[in-house]
């Protein structure tokens, strides 16, 4: 099972950024093949400007993953520009692919946030959601670490059942 993370926050201090990495090497203990994918560091293009070098090799390596975990930072309750920019760019042969989400937001009450971009895989793509996200707010971090025991637990829990089903839906 090849599966491609993607950290879609552009900002240096991205805590999204840390859950994404933290999913990466408890899912490659667990002897998935992983590929983490750093946002920061792909030059992006909106839709109407020609797409960019990183932007195709992006593409394709969206078209060859077998899933994909996304990593995302809630902004106005909704996806980053960035994220929406992989998405209307770069999400091509994914019909029908299980997804995963990892969002970090400021606040407590921001995790309903990820719904926005579960309409947008299950309608454009009719992808296959893993029902748990994880989510941490400001809170659970402190120099930009994990601290919170509830996430890292929830985190296992996340990664635990990708897994599984994940292997499941390809073979």
């Amino acid at each position: 099972m090849k599966t491609l993370i993607i950290s879609s926050s552009l900002s240096p201090n991205s805590k999204s950024f840390v859950l994404c990495k933290k999913v990466n090497q408890k899912l490659k203990d667990r002897g998935i093949q992983t590929e983490l994918i750093d946002a920061r560091k792909i030059i992006l293009n909106p839709y109407h400007i020609t797409k960019t070098k990183d932007m195709e090799d992006l593409s394709n390596k969206i078209s060859l993953a077998d899933n994909y975990i996304i990593g995302m930072g809630v902004h106005n309750y909704s996806v980053n520009d960035s994220l929406k920019i992989i998405l209307d760019n770069c999400f091509k042969n994914v019909d029908g692919k299980f997804f995963g989400i990892v969002c970090a937001g400021g606040g407590e009450k921001s995790y309903l946030s990820t719904m926005h971009l579960t309409q947008m895989c299950m309608n454009e793509w009719k992808m296959i959601q893993l029902p748990r996200t994880v989510y941490a707010s400001r809170n659970d971090f402190k120099n930009n670490e994990i601290t919170s025991k509830q996430v890292l637990e929830w985190m296992s829990l996340f990664c635990d059942e990708f897994a599984k089903i994940g292997l499941k839906l390809i073979s």
